[in-house]
């Protein structure tokens, strides 16, 4: 089961790099010269693999990529996975154990913040915070990763939302974030 974790977790840096210009062959776009100010940015309500949360209105739509709803900014990105089985319990999630996940798709992993448990959307949660270069881009990234765990009619489930950005761009996404983690709700 932890194998399937790593997987999954794998997969979901690896869309979430992807969706911030970490293909090597090509390179993100420049902001525009008519991108909006930072004071023009306001938080929209939008809804992906049945959550809901604030986005910065500069981010794109939330599309499907093989199942994970992602919504990209300038320079950040937002994954939210699908609902699984959880193959580990809450308790058993440590700060080692969350940066053993993170080695194949992240380098030089500096730890912000742990939290196990948080509530989030009024559920318990594993709140995992931390800059590591990229292992495709090599930007260094600043990725918020959260784990919910609650139950729908009796099934034990997770999801997984993870925010990253590029470290110090300055970013909606980093600016946000705060009030972006308050507004979660499962549908």
């Amino acid at each position: 089961m932890k194998k399937l974790l790593v997987l999954m977790v794998a997969i979901v840096m690896t869309l979430s790099l992807a969706a911030c210009g970490g293909d090597e062959g090509t390179t993100a776009p420049a902001p525009e010269a008519s991108a909006p100010a930072a004071s023009d940015i306001t938080l929209v309500s939008k809804e992906a693999n049945f959550t809901t949360l604030l986005v910065p209105s500069d981010f794109g739509e939330f599309y499907d990529k093989d199942g994970y709803a992602v919504a990209e900014g300038t320079n950040a990105s937002i994954v939210v996975t699908p609902t699984i089985e959880p193959d580990v319990r809450i308790e058993s999630i440590t700060e080692d154990y969350m940066v053993d996940l993170m080695v194949d798709t992240y380098s030089n992993i500096k730890v912000l913040a742990f939290d196990n448990p948080v509530t989030i959307a009024g559920v318990d949660a594993v709140s995992f915070k931390f800059t590591g270069d990229g292992a495709t881009s090599g930007k260094n990234k600043t990725v918020c990763h959260l784990t919910l765990f609650f139950s729908i009619e009796g099934q034990d489930c997770e999801q997984q939302l993870i925010f990253t950005y590029d470290t110090g761009a300055n970013t909606s996404l980093e600016a946000n974030l705060t009030d972006m983690i308050e507004s979660i709700s499962l549908e």
